[in-house]
């Protein structure tokens, strides 16, 4: 049932926001079924005018359709999408933990557990290392997809029009080694794809390397990938030790 917010506590809070709060409200009257738009403002309690609003944004951003056959309003499953994924995050995160810990204390490098997210890679689980010298990245923090080693494994599993869709997009040249080139990063995928791991050549940031394979489900999906990141010219010179130490750990899965 959908209450709305104490009306004491709206005027007390400044930065409360009135239109996210209404169309937060419209999604959680619509998750008990399709609505018209009378029924909804009416379940809002507010204008027709207004409700409308908040129907034709929603519509547009892909979070709820209307079906002309009956004049009303339902949820797609975007909402729904969101939920499974965070989900599975969190489900990833705690069952890749030890993992995730025991490769960076016996490799010394820093790791990452990546989920893909609309063109980026999403770092859901991390293991600093102990060398001095090392990367740096933030739990929850975002890299795109096509110039980091968890990134590019993560989209080299993606369907093709998606793949099309951003290498075709507006890609930022980050370093020299950046690529961005359509048939470059294409043909990077498809070697990717046929070798089971990427690598990250200082492609994000010039002095930083990375190492990563495809984490996947019972099915065979990707799900997720693991890899090393670090100082350039180390990781480069322990490719083959961190390569061995992923495909490892991933194998035993």
């Amino acid at each position: 049932m959908y209450c709305r917010a104490d009306a004491a506590i709206i005027a007390n809070d400044s930065a409360f926001l009135n239109t996210l709060s209404n169309g937060l409200g419209a999604v959680e009257v619509l998750a008990d079924g399709r609505l018209t738009l009378r029924q909804l403002a009416d379940a809002l309690g507010l204008p027709r005018q207004t409700a409308y609003r908040i129907v034709h944004t929603m519509d547009l951003l892909g979070w709820l359709e209307r079906r002309q056959s009956d004049d009303t309003y339902g949820l797609t499953t975007r909402l729904w999408g969101i939920g499974v994924r965070s989900h599975e995050a969190t489900d990833l995160r705690e069952i890749w933990a030890e993992t995730v810990n025991r490769l960076g204390d016996q490799t010394g490098e820093t790791v990452h557990l990546a989920v893909y997210d609309q063109g980026f890679s999403v770092y859901i689980g991390k293991h600093d290392g102990w060398h001095p010298i090392r990367s740096y990245t933030k739990l929850g923090g975002r890299s795109p997809a096509y110039c980091v080693a968890t990134g590019k494994v993560l989209l080299a599993a993606r369907p093709a029009e998606e793949i099309t869709r951003l290498i075709h997009g507006d890609l930022t040249k980050f370093t020299a080694t950046t690529m961005t080139e359509p048939s470059e990063l294409r043909d990077e995928l498809a070697k990717i794809r046929n070798e089971g791991h990427a690598v990250n050549s200082g492609e994000y940031r010039a002095e930083v390397g990375g190492i990563a394979v495809p984490i996947r489900s019972p099915l065979g999906d990707v799900i997720a990938a693991i890899g090393f990141s670090g100082p350039l010219e180390r990781i480069q010179n322990k490719f083959a030790e961190l390569l061995e130490a992923l495909k490892k750990a991933t194998s035993t899965r």
